[in-house]
């Protein structure tokens, strides 16, 4: 896990809780808003599609209907209306009445009465008209300066149709809808007396109506009709004055900004006319169901997370913090703190497991307690017995006397043997803590020394190989000599002519003294070694004082400097033995 391993408990907890719930949550959530907003603006993109496809086709059913309405009036019963059309192109006003009355006639004949037909009117070619049904109020010059108009008028015999925004009768129930014009400019085939320049036909759409239902509803924005050019046939909400004018109408999907608020245009092509039917809505009305749906998923989510935050402060409270006030407190115990005491919380389990706890720890301080007096005195003990091993105290005022009396008598011989023995027996008479410098420590060896080639005859030597700046370290009295006796009375035990010979060394390695006796006697078998090192008896009921100092040397070796020191013994049988003593440098007392 990713989590820093010195955390304590509750902070890996929230840290977990994080890393693997709460923004794996926030992820989905973000992601299902985003995909729900894109769904939700798709769907409304989708409903006004549909709703501009139900006006395109409305649109194109209109307009192919008013044409062919405009063109069956035109050329029923052999151009029958045309005729008469043409004959009320005259002065007479009588004759003009009775013609434009069977026009009417004909004309309600060959159209089915419905409310959406406005007007229809023939325009003569010398500026004169005839209406069928409403006056038109558009001026004549408005009119025939229309696209539609000079459309017609290019295209012989072909309908032509053309919108406008408003009535353009004087019917009054009929106003502020959209108009659509249609006109077919008659040829010589069909107006034979070449009077007629135009037949107009004006209806009311249904589409304006449609148009005006859909823009009630918000979601469905707002909507207008344009033609190619991007000129207003049909807009009554104003919906042109919102768009840019560098919008192409040619895509079928534009967003912008205006005014401070953000739009999508949605264009569609009615197939017939080549018109654009255009409906624009703000992102915030296409947004504002999401931003419901999302303000419920995000009050959800913080109510969600609020429950679980007072389930993780109980579950914090009633059960990590006991184990981490547990583990706070084993901390102190591993630093040596043994008066710790746990406050018993949360759950019954933990604080039986606290209990506990805090009984181990007051039963380890009690057993720590006694075990260090007991150390304690066992070490007082040790240190007695090692002392009491060295022949007794009264033996030195005796050696005194001996000296005297041998000064007296001139045997110098005999006073310097006892001065060294009373060197020996006065250095194991000191304090438990005692320590010499090594220069002393050799000093009380030549000593002995001295002694036991007297004892043997000068049957050995002893060379010195120490380098200066050990002589000032301090050792533990007397580890010197039990290791020399041992190579004079086992290694050089039995020797017959060879001269034995003992070489002590004495190194400064770091921070440590190294002093090594290495002998050429007849060696040790590794059960000889064992035997020595461990101090026992050589033959039942026997001791062996030798083996006694060797352990005597090992043993204040430990006491004194615990894992610190080394004390090895090697030996090949019949060559040499070797004792090496590694112990730290000490330079006053008080130093380790």
């Amino acid at each position: 896990m990713w989590m820093n391993k010195k955390q304590n408990l509750k902070a890996s907890y929230y840290n977990s809780f994080f890393a693997l719930i709460v923004i794996p949550i926030l992820l989905i959530i973000l992601l299902s808003i985003l995909i729900i907003r894109t769904m939700m603006v798709d769907s409304a993109v989708s409903n006004i599609r549909r709703a501009q496809d139900n006006i395109a086709s409305a649109l194109g059913g209109e307009v192919k209907d008013v044409s062919l309405r405009l063109s069956h009036f035109v050329y029923v019963n052999d151009n029958e209306v045309v005729k008469n059309a043409a004959k009320t192109n005259t002065k007479d006003l009588a004759e003009k009445y009775h013609y434009t009355r069977i026009l009417t006639e004909s004309f309600h004949y060959a159209m089915v009465p419905v409310q959406d037909i406005l007007s229809a009117v023939f325009y003569m070619k010398d500026g004169d008209h005839t209406y069928i049904k409403d006056d038109i109020t558009l001026g004549e010059d408005q009119l025939k300066s229309s696209s539609w108009y000079q459309a017609a008028l290019a295209e012989p015999n072909t309908v032509k149709t053309g919108f406008y925004d408003s009535s353009v009768t004087n019917s009054r129930k009929n106003a502020y809808t959209l108009t659509i014009a249609a006109g077919l400019s008659p040829g010589i085939d069909v107006d034979r007396d070449g009077v007629i320049e135009m037949a107009t036909l004006f209806t009311s759409s249904q589409t304006g109506r449609l148009i005006k239902d859909y823009n009630k509803e918000r979601l469905l924005g707002t909507t207008m009709i344009a033609d190619q050019s991007g000129n207003v046939i049909f807009d009554p909400e104003g919906t042109m004055s919102l768009l840019p004018r560098n919008i192409s109408l040619e895509q079928t999907e534009f967003r912008y900004q205006a005014n401070g608020r953000r739009y999508m245009g949605v264009v569609t092509r009615e197939q017939v006319t080549g018109l654009r039917i255009i409906s624009v809505v703000a992102y915030e009305t296409l947004t504002r169901s999401f931003n419901r749906t999302a303000a419920v998923i995000v009050v959800v989510t913080l109510i969600l997370f609020a429950l679980f935050y007072r389930f993780s402060s109980y579950f914090l409270k009633s059960i990590i913090d006991p184990i981490h006030h547990t583990v706070e407190g084993m901390k102190r115990v591993e630093e040596g703190d043994l008066l710790v005491h746990v406050e018993p919380k949360g759950q019954s389990e933990l604080r039986l497991m606290i209990h506990s706890f805090n009984r181990m720890t007051r039963r380890l301080k009690q057993l720590i307690q006694e075990n260090e007096v007991q150390q304690q005195k066992k070490h007082e003990a040790e240190i007695r017995a090692l002392q009491s091993q060295i022949n007794p105290h009264f033996l030195v005022n005796s050696l005194n006397s001996i000296r005297f009396i041998a000064q007296m008598s001139k045997y110098e011989s005999i006073a310097r043997m006892a001065e060294a023995l009373i060197k020996i027996l006065s250095c194991s008479f000191r304090s438990s803590g005692g320590f010499y410098s090594l220069k002393e420590e050799l000093e009380i060896l030549d000593g002995y020394i001295y002694l036991m080639k007297i004892r043997y005859s000068d049957g050995f030597e002893i060379k010195y190989d120490i380098e200066e700046a050990c002589l000032s370290c301090l050792v533990p009295r007397l580890i010197l000599q039990p290791v020399v006796e041992n190579s004079i009375v086992h290694g050089f035990s039995g020797l017959m002519d060879e001269m034995g010979t003992i070489w002590l060394t004495a190194r400064k390695e770091g921070a440590f003294l190294s002093v090594e006796i290495r002998d050429n006697g007849k060696g040790m078998s590794e059960e000889d070694i064992r035997r020595i090192m461990s101090g026992e008896e050589k033959e039942e009921g026997q001791k062996d004082y030798v083996s006694i100092g060797i352990t005597n040397v090992k043993t204040r070796l430990s006491l004194n400097y615990g894992k610190n020191c080394g004390f090895e013994m090697e030996s090949g049988e019949g060559r040499y033995t070797r004792t090496s003593i590694r112990i730290p440098v000490r330079k006053e007392p008080g130093d380790l």
